[in-house]
């Protein structure tokens, strides 16, 4: 969507590099008639997009900086500052917006919903493409907000809030899988799309999400034993190959490219455009996090934490220049800056890269074609035990891409060895992951679903330079925000470890074992 029309129930302000929603009670409803015409259900639906919009930031301090390769620049007493120094409470500004920001998209989602499942007079395409979109973003924001703080609310209808209690993990996912199966046979192909509508939740972003669910859901519950766990990883491969008229750009850096948005390898990501607009339809933030200090080797307020993670990438690795800039031409001065650390390239504007910290006219990427080869891939070794043939084919390609070999269809010296075995090949694709998706909110969440989270901060080697060590098994979730404590304090139970927490709701240790 070129201009989505983010208005309704959403306040969004941006500051430094913080993002700020005013705080909505769960389950808030609107009043009034509205939706009557189509234009008003399509504007009623642009408002669930615009929290997802505003708050980039914040998912990239909890996701990014909260891991190994990433530390903050900021005032280590402020928000990001003691996310990065995995110093977290439930009165953290960062957590409490996301929070909050998924209950406004979760609210609007729930309006459009029965509002328009209502509707006499919206056209019945319309009706069917909006609901489709809404209950897809109803679960991209359960799909986060389990993964932070486990329990969540479950709120499908718009009502007083303030009683609601946290809802099983299991009973979560059910309803995130029953959103994603409705809106996967609602919505219309991304290639349908008219240009001005592109960006929006499609067919393939519901079976691309659906995938990811199925492996998270596998890795993180125990519900159901073994056979539930097999089902769920078979599930994931199912639905990765339903998403289909996707391709790899041959170009790494294109996914960034602000000519060459809503490419053939996108598959969901946040439609920024220039301007400074606080309505959730201004530029993109990340930029000017990971380049605030311009071109100078003064710290910005997201850092790469060591040059070994650049060093980690082949030479011949196209993504090495694609997700880090050692060097950066500076058209002011018609000269090529090197930094003493690497910055984070791919959100930077070659054509523009100082800009101004909102006016950024890059799209942050969610979903792409790339990460469903690579949950197919360890969706399948995980499922037999081990990669197979189509295992192998899906790393490959990305492989392939990475190091410049074409057609993507045919073997190369760089695909991974043959004969691996389960903990061989996961271990392949746990590299894969990091080397593709870095600063592209990914890594917090799977090392957490790969339980090795505390292990990983702790050999990382950070400890006197940025405290990493801080880190305990308390961090595999968040806290619950205490202003939503605060309304609902019996029903909004703590995550353990955290001020407050009662072992009667949360048991003595959840996490024991995932040192």
């Amino acid at each position: 969507m070129k201009k989505l029309l983010y208005t309704l129930i959403l306040s969004v302000t941006i500051l430094s590099c913080s993002d700020s929603l005013d705080v909505t009670p769960i389950g808030k409803l609107m009043g009034g008639n509205f939706p009557v015409t189509d234009e008003d259900a399509i504007a009623l639906t642009n408002g669930i997009y615009a929290p997802n919009v505003g708050i980039s930031t914040s998912l990239a301090y909890m996701i990014d900086l909260t891991t190994e390769t990433t530390v903050s620049g900021e005032n280590p007493n402020s928000g990001g500052g003691l996310l990065g120094l995995i110093q977290w409470e439930p009165t953290n500004s960062y957590v409490t917006s996301v929070w909050t920001a998924f209950y406004v998209g979760i609210t609007s989602a729930n309006d459009v919903i029965d509002k328009l499942s209502e509707s006499k007079t919206v056209s019945e395409s319309i009706k069917k493409r909006s609901i489709g979109e809404a209950r897809f973003l109803r679960a991209y924001y359960y799909y986060y907000a389990v993964q932070f703080w486990g329990e969540v609310p479950l709120v499908l209808h718009n009502v007083d809030g303030k009683n609601t209690t946290r809802a099983s993990i299991d009973e979560v996912y059910a309803q995130i899988e029953d959103d994603l199966k409705s809106a996967a046979d609602n919505l219309p192909n991304a290639s349908s799309y008219a240009d001005s509508d592109k960006g929006r939740a499609s067919k393939g972003a519901a079976y691309a999400l659906l995938s990811k669910v199925y492996l998270v859901w596998a890795q993180t519950s125990e519900s159901g034993g073994d056979t539930a766990r097999k089902d769920r990883f078979r599930k994931s491969v199912d639905a990765a190959n339903s998403v289909t008229g996707y391709e790899l750009e041959e170009v790494f850096l294109d996914n960034w490219n602000v000519n060459h948005k809503n490419g053939k390898e996108n598959i969901f990501s946040t439609q920024h455009a220039s301007g400074t607009a606080t309505d959730g339809s201004g530029g993109n933030h990340l930029a000017h996090c990971a380049f605030s200090s311009g071109f100078s080797n003064t710290t910005p307020h997201v850092l790469v934490s060591d040059n070994k993670y650049y060093d980690a990438f082949d030479d011949r690795d196209q993504r090495k220049s694609g997700t880090y800039a050692k060097e950066l031409y500076n058209p002011a001065t018609n000269s090529v800056f090197t930094f003493t650390r690497p910055r984070f390239r791919k959100y930077i504007d070659a054509s523009d890269p100082l800009g101004s910290a909102s006016n950024r006219n890059i799209n942050r990427s969610i979903i792409r074609y790339a990460d469903i080869l690579l949950v197919k891939a360890e969706a399948i070794n995980e499922l037999n035990n081990g990669p197979t043939t189509d295992a192998y084919d899906a790393i490959n390609q990305v492989r392939r891409r990475a190091f410049e070999h074409f057609p993507l269809n045919q073997t190369s010296p760089d695909d991974l060895p043959a004969g691996l075995d389960y903990n061989g090949f996961k271990k392949a694709v746990q590299q894969e992951r990091m080397f593709e998706l870095t600063y592209e909110q990914s890594h917090w969440l799977d090392l957490v679903r790969w339980r090795v989270y505390v292990k990983t901060l702790k050999e990382s080697g950070l400890d006197e330079s940025y405290k990493k060590s801080s880190v305990s098994l308390k961090n595999y979730r968040f806290p619950i925000p205490q202003s939503q404590r605060n309304i609902n304090p019996e029903g909004l139970w703590q995550n353990w470890g955290y001020d407050g927490y009662n072992e009667s709701k949360t048991g003595a240790n959840p996490y024991a074992g995932f040192e």
